[in-house]
């Protein structure tokens, strides 16, 4: 912390140069309103470095099942009624709006991958961010498999490890808050979770529970 500034952040302090530049800015949240959009493509223009971080800022998360919805406006009426001043978009993730440098996954965002990305950003080096799946942290932990041995529709088989396989420690199954890892085998889960009697509606919903359908699970909703 000592080799960091902190010269603007709400949720941390007042005040603050929200103006730039900034050598690395992080975003947290994902994209719902125009002025939102303009704001980022603001702070982009005068930062070294920007990275999304969390995932509602990598992928959507949870606002993004909106999206998903072929009823939104319907919901919009019957919360606030009269919609006419509604300004709400798709939601979108950070990258449809910006070039990122990086992405630091998790809900909430993992510690370790904060802490790798700005030590690697100090240092000039090119962050080590884990690349494979929860099943491998849950193994490194001797953890029970809980989509095998008890018949849980786990998501950690097709999630980017760095949760240190918190569900399935505590034996419940994945949702895959921390979002795809890249190669996953969507389709290979999602016929599994049909066998274990999941119907397409759940299935849908468990890849698009922290996000809308992303590039890596699309063959799951299919």
């Amino acid at each position: 912390m000592g080799a960091v500034d902190i010269t603007y952040c709400q949720m941390l302090q007042s005040g603050g140069i929200e103006e730039g530049p900034f050598d690395v800015a992080l975003i947290e949240g994902a994209i719902t309103e125009e002025w939102q959009a303009e704001q980022l493509k603001k702070v982009r223009s005068v930062s070294k470095f920007l990275v999304p971080i969390g995932s509602c800022a990598v992928c959507g998360g949870i606002p993004a099942i909106k999206n998903t919805s072929k009823k939104a406006k319907e919901m919009e009426q019957k919360v606030y009624k009269d919609i006419s001043n509604l300004t709400s978009l798709e939601t979108r993730p950070i990258d449809q709006i910006v070039k990122v440098d990086g992405y630091v996954k998790g809900c909430p965002m993992g510690e370790r991958d904060l802490t790798e990305l700005v030590i690697s950003l100090l240092l000039n080096k090119q962050p080590d961010f884990l690349e494979y799946c929860v099943c491998v942290e849950c193994k490194l932990k001797n953890n029970i498999c809980v989509l095998v041995a008890y018949n849980e529709p786990c998501m950690g088989p097709v999630t980017n490890a760095g949760c240190n396989a918190l569900c399935p420690s505590n034996n419940r199954a994945c949702y895959s808050c921390w979002g795809p890892i890249r190669d996953s085998n969507a389709k290979a889960l999602a016929n599994q979770f049909t066998k274990m009697k999941l119907s397409s509606d759940d299935i849908f919903r468990k890849f698009t529970e922290f996000g809308q359908p992303t590039k890596e699970f699309e063959a799951g909703v299919k």
